[in-house]
């Protein structure tokens, strides 16, 4: 992402959403969402502050903001567990969550590149001040919790999955953001949805950066549709499912077995939601 006001969610928001593994056309096929373990950061300026929440340690430079920030991370932390239907999984540690001044800040002591609004590394979350920060904090933190949960192997072998639930938490963080993906949506997946045998393996190398942009926007509005339609807490029967090493149509058979008894099934039910 870029800094600045709310425009700058175009096209880096799908490629990359704020710290996601860079995705320039033709290389989402290659892409790894659990990246490095530990995050290659330098921190905050001396005198910055720090406070401590039942989920999170979060950094800022002012009180006001490090207290703000907190409870926004909490605010997030309670949807997104809730959303996914796993409120009792519990983080075997607080999340670290630092938040530097400004953009320029932020890349010189990430090494991020210059579109990137946060990045998620193993059980730290970066972000810095600005207009795009509630949406990528909500994106990102839900990588840490799905990547958590699920483990690293299985949270990367299911990137549409993680991408989903990421964008469509990203979505829940606000209405200017959710009025975004919501005109993306309409504009550019309704009309040629992904067939789902495609979508689950990922974008083929050689899709444009068009497809690629429709590939976020579907995968969040599947996501969203399977918690809403389906309900938060087979969600979570189907992540643990998942988790185990089931494969998507068994997970969808144990978890859903009143509605839907494979991707298929969720396919066609999705379509004639989308499309209405």
């Amino acid at each position: 992402m870029r800094a600045g006001s709310f425009p700058f969610l175009a096209a880096a928001v799908f490629l990359c959403l704020a710290g996601c593994v860079p995705l320039p056309e033709g290389a989402l096929q290659n892409s790894t969402q659990g990246r490095a373990l530990e995050s290659p950061f330098k921190e905050l300026d001396p005198g910055y502050k720090t406070e401590e929440t039942a989920h999170f340690l979060v950094k800022a430079y002012t009180p006001s903001a490090v207290s703000y920030h907190a409870a926004l991370c909490e605010e997030n932390y309670r949807r997104i567990m809730q959303d996914l239907g796993i409120y009792s999984f519990v983080p075997a540690r607080p999340y670290n969550v630092v938040i530097y001044r400004d953009s320029a800040e932020y890349r010189s002591k990430t090494g991020q590149p210059e579109w990137s609004g946060g990045a998620a590394y193993g059980n730290v979350l970066l972000l810095y001040e600005g207009p795009g920060l509630r949406s990528t904090m909500a994106h990102e933190m839900t990588h840490l919790i799905f990547n958590e949960f699920m483990g690293l192997a299985q949270a990367g072998q299911h990137r549409w999955l993680n991408e989903g639930v990421a964008v469509y938490e990203e979505r829940r963080s606000s209405a200017q953001t959710e009025a975004f993906y919501s005109r993306r949506v309409n504009e550019a997946v309704a009309p040629n949805p992904i067939p789902f045998s495609q979508m689950v393996n990922l974008a083929p190398l050689g899709e444009s950066l068009k497809n690629v942009d429709r590939w976020y926007a579907q995968v969040g509005s599947v996501a969203g549709f399977m918690i809403r339609d389906g309900g938060s807490f087979n969600f979570s029967l189907f992540l643990a499912k998942l988790r185990d090493g089931a494969s998507p149509d068994q997970a969808i058979a144990g978890a859903y077995s009143g509605s839907w008894k494979k991707l298929d099934d969720v396919e066609k039910a999705w379509l004639i939601d989308v499309k209405r």
